[in-house]
């Protein structure tokens, strides 16, 4: 076979490179099972309705744990639709601060990179219920903090439907998605989020428990029967 010149292979050079076939591909399709994943803090994101607004009591607790120990519970994450990012789901955002806490104090990589448990994606309210069952099982959030996460997931579910939830069916959706609570108890969350909590949020969110709640609504109610009665 003759040897191509100079100029031919310049030529040949010169000629545009094959059409690209099919389309770009931004991000890769998120795994439909659990699986591990591996992190970093840039690719974590806390969830952003967390019903715990209050630091967790054990925080310094978890920080000398996981500053001595590693992480050893790795935190559930998510990635919302269309996300290049992962959320944490199912509790775990306090690991999350402590993580990006240690990392800014040791710049140990440790802190920056590690497994992390991978759970597709399902839905908001699916997220919201799944943080109050954690938070809820660790006997870990206040009262306030429990029904403002009922009432925002009341929110969510009549969102979905467009329809308006009894307490009941309440009760009842909540525990499908894994999130147990009485119907009492939801009555008298729903209470406190409406009657209580926009005249005294500094003693809700200080510790006020079920117990102390529950007096203050029968001593509201009892007044509002009064006042009723006196200007009859």
């Amino acid at each position: 076979m003759k040897r191509p010149s100079d100029q031919q292979l310049r030529e040949r050079l010169m000629q545009p490179s094959p059409k690209r076939q099919g389309q770009p591909v931004d991000a890769m399709t998120p795994p439909d099972q659990e699986m591990a994943v591996w992190v970093t803090l840039d690719m974590l994101k806390p969830y952003e309705h967390n019903p715990r607004q209050v630091q967790n009591p054990k925080y310094e607790e978890i920080k000398a744990s996981i500053r001595a120990a590693g992480l050893k519970h790795k935190p559930p994450v998510t990635q919302r639709p269309g996300e290049k990012h992962y959320t944490i789901c199912d509790g775990g955002n306090t690991r999350l601060q402590i993580l990006r806490e240690l990392y800014e104090e040791t710049g140990e990589s440790r802190f920056h990179a590690f497994y992390a448990l991978y759970r597709p994606w399902q839905s908001e309210v699916k997220m919201l219920t799944g943080h109050l069952s954690e938070n809820d099982n660790r006997g870990q959030l206040l009262w306030i903090e429990r029904a403002k996460g009922v009432v925002d997931a009341r929110a969510m579910y009549e969102e979905e439907s467009g329809n308006t939830l009894s307490q009941r069916e309440l009760v009842k959706r909540l525990a499908e998605d894994g999130y147990q609570v009485a119907q009492s108890h939801i009555s008298r969350m729903l209470y406190t989020v409406e009657h209580l909590l926009p005249t005294l949020p500094n003693s809700l969110y200080s510790g006020l428990g079920r117990s102390q709640v529950e007096q203050l609504i029968s001593y509201r109610e009892a007044c509002r029967l009064l006042w009723e009665r006196c200007t009859e």
